[in-house]
């Protein structure tokens, strides 16, 4: 498993939450199936942009949400309040992906599991959550927040369109681990450290329920990286663009 794939995993789970906004109305099983056909990109240097088909199967019951790789488990759940345990991956990235010597000489970054609490309140100004998360595996070994926003615009009984900002605080243990370079790790680059960094990202999710049982959606995300991210030696971009098509099936 690559960078690639953990960038498109992250999309696709937040394109197939926000989808089941849709859902949400109707009487339908726990269960789906979902594929996305995801066009990403690596920040790490010499790295092209791939697409990628990606399976998914999901099951959103009244307390357990699994998505994927990822799974909500509601403590709380109060008039539009929710308390949620959760476990979620993080970031990986494999130094073969690159075209460059001296970034395939570096070592990998392994991938990051997360556990934490997240809470989301939802009114009829749209929709909030935040959360706060640490690695168990202790690769990053740090912790992350995240808060996110977006509003559903219901254009017709079978469209919405949904935009959504968030931000992303990631630990100085998380942001070294992944963007920085260690002291012996490379012949090439200079002992590079970081503090906390903050990404910021803006999203919109364009879905259609085409009967009761086949949704399909478009979505596009940017993540404008921190500056210091941007300025470590192994990174050549300041921003990240994903665009998404998938299909889901409701049994």
């Amino acid at each position: 498993m690559n960078t690639y794939v953990k960038k498109s995993l992250q999309l696709l789970l937040s394109t197939l939450a926000l989808s089941s906004l849709m859902a949400q109305a109707q009487d339908k099983s726990p269960w789906s199936v979902g594929a996305g056909l995801i066009s990403t990109e690596s920040p790490y240097a010499g790295t092209d942009n791939r697409t990628l088909l990606l399976p998914m199967i999901n099951y959103e019951g009244e307390k357990l949400t699994f998505r994927g790789f990822a799974l909500d488990y509601k403590l709380v759940e109060n008039k539009g309040f929710n308390w949620s345990v959760i476990l979620e991956p993080g970031q990986f990235f494999d130094s073969s992906d690159s075209d460059l010597a001296e970034i395939k000489a570096l070592d990998d970054r392994k991938i990051s599991l997360y556990a934490g609490s997240k809470v989301s309140y939802t009114t009829g100004y749209g929709s909030l959550s935040a959360s706060a998360s640490h690695d168990m595996l202790g690769h990053g070994d740090g912790a992350k927040l995240k808060a996110r926003y977006s509003y559903p615009f219901k254009l017709s009984k079978q469209i919405m369109l949904i935009p959504s900002f968030g931000v992303e605080l990631s630990s100085s243990k998380v942001s070294n681990y992944y963007y920085g370079v260690t002291k012996g790790e490379s012949n090439t680059f200079d002992v590079y450290e970081l503090g906390s960094t903050v990404n910021y990202n803006a999203g919109m999710l364009l879905s259609y329920q085409l009967n009761k049982k086949w949704n399909v959606s478009a979505m596009i995300n940017y993540t404008q990286l921190d500056s210091d991210i941007e300025d470590s030696p192994i990174i050549d971009t300041s921003s990240i663009s994903t665009a998404m098509m998938s299909v889901s099936y409701q049994f």
